[in-house]
């Protein structure tokens, strides 16, 4: 891929896609006008005149794109339009699944992925450019640190949920940018995907850098589900809490609602 509108990651202004507005809602794809795989969902009851905040939802290991639908009917069915890439490497474990890379090469193309899904959902969808959201499940949560840490004044915020912290050298290169970056870093208690451990080291290095992590833990009395790698509504909810107290301006109670708590995952395995 071509590295340049990456590293430029070009602000397309809100004049520049607001012809789309105002289109028949059949007018509008299910996919985006790119080649890489990926998947779109549209909300219920969606009004193209009104300008939806953007989630980039990437999957875990051993997964795809078709995570997207049954994460955006948990996280909220009316809130957002979501865009899910494919990872860029196909797993031997299974046919038809993927999972992300861990080199330099393979975190700057997921780089290039986030910022062709952003930049095509701009052009021809009705996406409010200051409300773009990051986030991800597994290893997707990682990357959703990363790229978020590295572009932070472009993303209106960062959902890691079960993904440890990046460990890639270069993760703070952007440190004085990112501290006003709100990210949330949701962690099951047991998980092995990201563990007690990890959440050590995320709550070391934001205090490090003095980001700006709000660290949420789903502690076992309210976690109904026997693998703690499974991604459950609880979590999404709260992700749903915080990235709306951002678009909003308003306080996030991330308490969770035990009574709410149903299965959606597992996805993948990292």
């Amino acid at each position: 891929m071509n590295r340049l509108p990456t590293l430029l990651a070009p602000n397309i202004s809100y004049a520049d896609r607001k012809p789309a507005v105002g289109l028949p809602i059949e007018d509008f794809n299910t996919t985006l006008p790119v080649e890489l795989a990926h998947q779109v969902y549209l909300p219920q009851s969606f009004t193209p005149t009104y300008d939806y905040p953007l989630v980039i939802w990437l999957h875990s290991d051993d997964s795809s794109e078709m995570e997207l639908t049954p994460v955006m009917e948990t996280l909220s069915e009316q809130n957002y339009i979501g865009i899910a890439p494919r990872a860029n490497i196909r797993s031997q474990s299974q046919r038809r699944v993927f999972r992300w890379g861990d080199t330099r090469a393979d975190y700057a193309y997921a780089e290039d992925v986030v910022w062709e899904c952003i930049n095509a959902s701009l052009e021809t969808l009705p996406v409010h450019p200051g409300r773009i959201f990051l986030a991800g499940f597994g290893r997707g949560g990682t990357l959703a640190q990363w790229i978020g840490l590295q572009y932070a004044e472009r993303i209106a915020g960062v959902v890691s949920l079960s993904g440890p912290a990046p460990t890639i050298g270069g993760a703070l290169s952007h440190w004085k940018n990112a501290r006003d970056l709100p990210l949330l870093f949701a962690q099951r208690q047991g998980s092995s995907l990201c563990s007690d451990q990890c959440l050590n080291n995320a709550m070391r290095l934001a205090h490090r850098a003095a980001l700006n992590y709000t660290f949420w833990q789903l502690q076992d009395e309210v976690d109904s589900f026997d693998d703690s790698d499974d991604l459950s509504s609880s979590m999404l909810l709260a992700a749903n809490r915080f990235m709306m107290s951002i678009v909003t301006g308003s306080p996030c109670n991330l308490q969770p609602e035990p009574s709410r708590e149903q299965w959606v995952g597992p996805f993948g395995i990292n």
